[in-house]
């Protein structure tokens, strides 16, 4: 018995470090989705212009030639549309990352609406989701939405809040992966300015058709005449907005920055 005590360690231990190989395996190297996230906002007319927070990870190195082509042909673009989208703010912006939905070829993305909350909540306020969702469905540029009750199921999540404790009426957080890809967002609408001022029916609206904007992935516009503008003024889009949006869903998701000829990175 004591003869096979050696061969019976060796093995165990095999079966051991072969367990644990193939789990490594199995994670693979990038590990869970959610690499980033960002907070982006909405305010209405009359208060200030909010910060954005964004923090998005930079496009690794020695990627495929066809890659490396495909972040060219989103660079001239981006560099070609800048006139008449507001997409160069992803040129500016320190992390130049395309974050959008990835092509679904088809299949909606899930938005749950979560009803209730707020004391002063109305059942009429989820209908002002609806009404932003179909107003950026309805652009054609491969986008659908469709409603779930189960929230776990949910790509964008809804919410309603009282008020922000700083100046802002709504906030949409996004997750992605390392390839830009959008994996889910979260979208808080408040009811109240931060200094309990009711907001009205108007800017209820405007706030979820520009917060519905950020949850495609779209960045704020310098122009007030844009839904997607910080201190929003209108829930309809502009020329401009269709424009971006439209170009936005032909780019392919990812970083751009380093693909700059004869400009710094």
């Amino acid at each position: 018995m004591r003869r096979f005590l050696p061969l019976l360690t060796l093995g165990l231990l095999v079966l051991v470090l072969a367990d644990r190989v193939s789990r490594a395996l199995n994670r693979g190297p990038s590990g869970s989705d959610q690499v980033a996230s960002e907070t982006r906002s909405a305010t209405p007319d009359l208060r200030r212009r909010p910060t954005d927070a964004a923090r998005a990870p930079a496009g690794g190195a020695g990627e495929a030639g066809a890659t490396r082509l495909a972040r060219l042909a989103a660079r001239e673009a981006l560099s070609r549309e800048a006139g008449s989208t507001y997409l160069d703010s992803l040129i500016l912006s320190t992390d130049s990352v395309v974050r959008r939905w990835p092509d679904r070829w088809g299949l909606p993305i899930r938005v749950a609406i979560m009803e209730g909350g707020p004391p002063d909540y109305d059942p009429r306020m989820a209908g002002y989701v609806r009404t932003a969702l179909d107003r950026w469905e309805g652009l054609g540029i491969g986008l659908r939405f469709a409603l779930v009750r189960d929230t776990s199921q949910a790509d964008i999540l809804v919410r309603w809040i009282d008020h922000f404790d700083f100046d802002r009426a709504g906030q949409t957080d996004l997750t992605w992966d390392q390839s830009g890809r959008v994996r889910r967002a979260l979208v808080s609408l408040a009811l109240r300015t931060n200094t309990g001022v009711i907001l009205p029916d108007d800017a209820l609206l405007s706030v979820a058709v520009h917060e519905t904007g950020h949850a495609i992935g779209l960045p704020h516009s310098a122009d007030s005449n844009d839904v997607m503008f910080p201190a929003t003024r209108t829930g309809v889009l502009s020329d401009r907005d269709r424009r971006t949006a439209a170009v936005l869903y032909r780019l392919p998701p990812g970083p751009v920055r380093d693909l700059v000829a004869g400009r710094g990175r």
